[in-house]
């Protein structure tokens, strides 16, 4: 990867100029911090003075987190290094809509790393499109994205040459920890399945995350919620691709169908749904599991997103506000009762 100074922590710091140009080869006069925030990591909308026609006038920034301790969670988990990498060599090759990225950088350790990126706000794209323009036709438009995502990767043979970079998803041991922190938290306020599964991922930990090994590998994106899809036009876009990992496309179809699908659609269309998604593999020449294991599969990564948000609970509001995590996990504890999740990994194991 390209060459950039040492880790720079504060937001005065990782964004100062001469580092801008050297990153943009372009002379970057000035730069005002339009608007800033940290979350999962430092975020900044710059405005730019340059010598250079080409690059826009604002750009969407991400950096390390300010918070130390979320700076050494993001680093463990290669999250900055892992985005970086993206933007740098895939951002341009995807077949969905993502981003655009003018420069990427990280240090081989992770601890440094910016990317400055399209502020999708100036290119009128639109957010929170799951509360907005909910519908099944909503819902098949993304599972489109994701077919033409997934088919493009299928079983790659990339994965042991130039995108052998792209592992598969990490086991965090924290997650344990969190887990059961959130356990002892909130238990008393939640349906009986949160305690099921959470007894189940705490005395089979190892096991459930090679359960979700499970299938034929291609490049997901491996956090598909609300906040991290947009729309551009008539287009939905994918951002934030920091648990970019080869794995079952279960993993994200999973993902983004117990979080979003809304009660009645749950019972009534998931298994349609999975079949619209299989046949979209189908069209782009793939061939796909058949849809019992597919619908299998899903019983097992609705599990998944939930250990996401029960681990994003433990943390209150550092990662996303507590109010937005306890609506998601309500949908959440719907869909698992709803497909029989925490029943099929048991008997899966």
């Amino acid at each position: 990867m390209s060459q950039a100074p040492p880790a720079k922590h504060s937001l005065a710091e990782a964004l100062q100029s001469d580092r801008l140009s050297k990153l943009l080869g372009a002379s970057v006069l000035a730069t005002r911090v339009v608007d800033a925030h940290d979350g999962t990591t430092g975020r900044a909308v710059l405005e730019l003075d340059t010598l250079n026609d080409t690059l826009p006038p604002r750009l969407f920034a991400k950096f390390p987190p300010e918070d130390e301790m979320q700076r050494a969670f993001v680093t463990s988990a290669g999250m900055g290094k892992r985005e970086a990498l993206f933007y740098e060599v895939l951002s341009s090759e995807v077949p969905v809509r993502v981003p655009r990225s003018y420069a990427a950088h990280s240090d081989e350790e992770g601890e440094d790393y910016l990317m400055l990126l399209e502020h999708l706000v100036d290119s009128d794209c639109t957010f929170d499109n799951a509360s907005s323009r909910y519908s099944l036709e909503y819902v098949k438009q993304v599972l489109n994205a994701f077919a033409s995502l997934h088919a493009a990767y299928w079983d790659s043979p990339r994965f042991s040459t130039d995108l052998s970079w792209v592992e598969p998803p990490l086991q965090h041991e924290i997650a344990i920890e969190l887990v059961g922190l959130s356990l002892d938290q909130h238990a008393d306020a939640m349906p009986a399945v949160f305690r099921e599964m959470a007894d189940l991922y705490l005395s089979k930990a190892d096991a459930i995350h090679q359960l979700w090994r499970r299938g034929t590998p291609t490049l997901i994106h491996g956090d598909v919620h609300d906040g991290n899809l947009f729309y551009d036009g008539d287009q939905p876009g994918f951002l934030d691709w920091a648990l970019v990992a080869q794995a079952p496309a279960m993993r994200d179809i999973g993902y983004f169908l117990a979080g979003t699908l809304s009660s009645d659609d749950q019972r009534n269309a998931a298994g349609d749904l999975l079949a619209h998604y299989r046949n979209q593999l189908q069209m782009r020449g793939i061939e796909p599991p058949s849809l019992e294991e597919l619908w299998q599969q899903y019983q097992w990564h609705a599990a998944y997103v939930w250990v996401g948000a029960t681990v994003t609970l433990a943390m209150g509001d550092a990662w996303q506000p507590v109010s937005y995590v306890m609506a998601s996990l309500e949908r959440l504890h719907d869909a698992m009762e709803t497909i029989g999740s925490v029943e099929a990994i048991r008997s899966a194991l």
